[in-house]
């Protein structure tokens, strides 16, 4: 059985995965990061720490997970972390302005769902941006 993807004009996920974190996508040097430190406006919460630049230096929507052996000596909790923020950006990207990101998880992160972090995140922007 042959599955025929002739006018599909939809978007394949691995496609918007591409888009969403590709390499261009990402904040990935050390002037990139003292940029966003130096100029970027910092948001908290309980459970997270959002850094916004906005107007982006270079035009483009950006984002990066700072996630270091501090929040967790554990490898498998900073990847939760990880996967966390990113799919939380992935569902907010479309409602955020073009901007450069930074999350920053806090100790209490740990145990929280998804669906408790990303109205914590998406009032974060909402701050950190004027909105």
């Amino acid at each position: 059985m042959s599955l025929s993807m002739e006018g599909f004009e939809g978007e394949t996920s691995e496609t918007s995965r591409k888009s969403a974190f590709g390499r261009d996508s990402r904040l990935r040097n050390y002037r990139q990061m003292s940029d966003m430190r130096r100029l970027g406006i910092k948001s908290a919460s309980r459970h997270c720490v959002l850094v916004v630049l906005q107007p982006p230096p270079d035009g483009m929507s950006r984002a990066a997970f700072l996630i270091s052996r501090k929040y967790s000596l554990h490898a498998v909790e900073r990847n939760r972390a990880r996967r966390l923020f990113r799919e939380a950006y992935r569902q907010l990207i479309d409602e955020l302005p073009k901007a450069w990101i930074l999350f920053i998880p806090r100790q209490r992160m740990k145990g929280i769902k998804l669906t408790e972090l990303l109205p914590e995140i998406r009032q974060l922007a909402q701050s950190a941006l004027g909105e």
